[in-house]
């Protein structure tokens, strides 16, 4: 598969804010029930080729946890993130690309599978761990409801602003 230049160059700077947002957040007291990580990786589900969206939603945990220690690797919290990441970076491209679904329902139904996704996996780690899986695997999933929201009402329109600004940029080529 050949990549273009713009997919390369987006998911580079999709994975460094997928990198840098988590640490301004919790330099400012906000922390993770915003999802800083998860606006630019779910952006690259919509924007960039699939593999690279991939790799952008399956790297930036584990990236940030080699660089900063968050998430962690025990209990294994970067590896539940690296699965959602994959979620978030791969089911837009299908919802919305592929099946042409309206870019909000594409967007909130990706959600949905993502906060599915971790309450399965929260709650299998929990059961590994001899801890209250109902309750770690709920309390994991309702977290991250704040940033949901702010990413119900941020992303739609800022992808469509992107898309708009590379519309008139092919053309003025």
């Amino acid at each position: 598969m050949k990549y273009r230049g713009y997919d390369l160059l987006l998911s580079g700077l999709l994975l460094a804010l997928a990198l840098t947002f988590p640490v301004l957040f919790h330099a400012v007291g906000l922390g993770s029930a915003f999802l800083p990580m998860f606006f630019p990786v779910a952006a690259a589900g919509f924007l960039v080729m699939p593999p690279l969206s991939l790799l952008v939603g399956g790297l930036a945990p584990l990236v940030s946890a080699v660089l900063t220690g968050m998430p962690p690797f025990y209990p294994p919290i970067a590896f539940i993130m690296m699965v959602e990441g994959l979620v978030l970076a791969g089911i837009p491209y299908l919802l919305h690309r592929k099946l042409k679904l309206n870019l909000h329902v594409s967007l909130a139904a990706t959600l949905l599978l993502d906060r599915l996704v971790l309450l399965g996996l929260a709650m299998a780690v929990a059961r590994l761990m001899d801890l209250p899986e109902g309750v770690l695997g709920l309390a994991s999933a309702l977290r991250g409801l704040p940033g949901i929201v702010v990413m119900m009402v941020v992303i739609p329109p800022a992808l469509k602003a992107l898309q708009r600004r590379r519309s008139l940029a092919m053309i003025m080529e």
